[in-house]
């Protein structure tokens, strides 16, 4: 990263010999450094967002336009029905008479 007068900021803490504000800028520049680069993957990331929630928004409408609840519906009552006469079926079976 390099900031317009960078060089005679440096130097004037230099100067100073204060290890203290040299540490201070140090970990001051490390953090700048580290949300800058956080800033560019959060932007990366809200792109990812938005693709996966256009490509989420175009798998609800392809699913509407197959009937897919209607038909898994459907599905679901022709199991509920041959269950309950496989149930009758051997329940019939198993009585006496």
């Amino acid at each position: 990263m390099w900031v317009e007068g960078q060089d005679q900021t440096d130097q004037m803490i230099r100067c100073l010999n204060d290890p203290s504000l040299k540490a201070e800028v140090h970990q001051f520049c490390v953090m700048l450094q580290e949300l800058e680069r956080l800033e560019e993957a959060i932007a990366g990331a809200e792109d990812q967002w938005g693709e996966l929630t256009g490509m989420h928004c175009k798998t609800i409408w392809r699913l509407e336009m197959a009937d897919a609840l209607l038909r898994i519906q459907e599905q679901d009552d022709g199991l509920v029905d041959d269950t309950l006469q496989l149930v009758g079926e051997n329940g019939q079976h198993g009585r006496c008479t």
